[in-house]
């Protein structure tokens, strides 16, 4: 029977056996660098995820040293919308970190079930995710850099958990005032930020906000916000100002007029005229769930949407 696994399957079956205290069960993700693992954690006698390094990069320093920073920042974030780190280990040669298991699925998995996603759940993404981010920006000056509804959650409980913290960027002024910049292009290109793509300034929240707008575009409409490109040519999209995603509404009708004021105010290229903060955006997710309809925005730059402006007799508020 051995004869009919393949190298892959083979591989798998014996870390199962080298993994010390640690019992994998099935396989929940593959990444680039990683895999990620339903597990019993047998001292602790609970449902943990594993996150292990691939063999082929567990001989770079640099690459353990990168693997145990996501861990470490995962293990230091506390708060119930981002999946927390328990401890990293080396077993015989397998280097990997215990994670909180979240019994539930990504968002990625629910949009290729039902082709999109209400707005109702979207705005409760965009309120879990953007309370976890606050925190996450505020106090640990955290970047996550890759928000994209693979990374997004939610649990048998209905809690949107955001998860792998593998690029983020910890936001730190230097002596002298002077910052760190990206040495290079990290990100997803479908929901990549125009400042990523750039990568002359230190990133800071509002290159997560882009991104979990673009996230949200390609939840509520089911399409991401520029189909049909390759990955250079979708993030020149992101920063060309005349390039323009549809109406989130000329896609998907029943988007509220007010959601797609909010998408717009997050997507807006130059993140000087994006909306500013986590707090800003929380609260504009609750003035959309009730109703508010706003003003035209007013401040300059464009977005990556092109809304179809309509009559606004009764606006509340004013982005921008």
């Amino acid at each position: 029977m051995s004869d009919l696994f393949t190298t892959q399957q083979l591989t798998e079956r014996s870390l199962i056996l080298r993994l010390p205290g640690i019992k994998l069960i099935e396989k929940i993700g593959d990444g680039g660098m990683s895999t990620v693992w339903k597990a019993w954690d047998i001292a602790r006698q609970r449902l943990v995820a594993v996150k292990i390094l691939k063999p082929e990069y567990s001989a770079s320093g640099e690459d353990v040293r990168a693997f145990r920073e996501e861990e470490r920042l995962m293990e230091e974030i506390h708060h119930p919308n981002i999946v927390e780190a328990y401890d990293f280990d080396n077993g015989n040669g397998n280097w990997f970190f215990l994670m909180e298991y979240v019994d539930g699925y990504t968002f990625a998995n629910l949009l290729k079930r039902r082709g999109s996603v209400d707005e109702a759940d979207c705005l409760l993404i965009c309120e879990s995710v953007s309370a976890g981010l606050d925190y996450a920006w505020n106090d640990h000056g955290i970047v996550h850099c890759d928000i994209k509804p693979e990374n997004i959650m939610i649990n048998s409980e209905g809690v949107v958990k955001l998860t792998d913290l593998g690029i983020s960027h910890r936001f730190e002024f230097r002596e002298g005032g002077r910052q760190d910049v990206p040495d290079q292009v990290t990100g997803t290109p479908a929901y990549i930020s125009p400042e990523q793509v750039y990568g002359d300034v230190e990133l800071d929240c509002r290159t997560d906000i882009y991104s979990l707008g673009a996230s949200l575009y390609h939840l509520a409409t089911g399409r991401i916000l520029f189909p049909g490109l390759n990955s250079d040519a979708s993030m020149r999209a992101h920063c060309n100002e005349e390039k323009q995603a549809p109406d989130p509404r000329d896609v998907k009708p029943a988007i509220s007029e007010g959601f797609a004021q909010l998408l717009e105010a997050m997507l807006v290229k130059n993140r000087d005229n994006r909306i500013q903060s986590w707090k800003d955006v929380f609260e504009m997710c609750k003035l959309v769930e009730k109703g508010t309809r706003f003003k035209p925005r007013t401040t300059p730059g464009a977005s990556s949407i092109s809304l179809s402006w309509r009559a606004l007799p009764d606006a509340k508020a004013q982005i921008g």
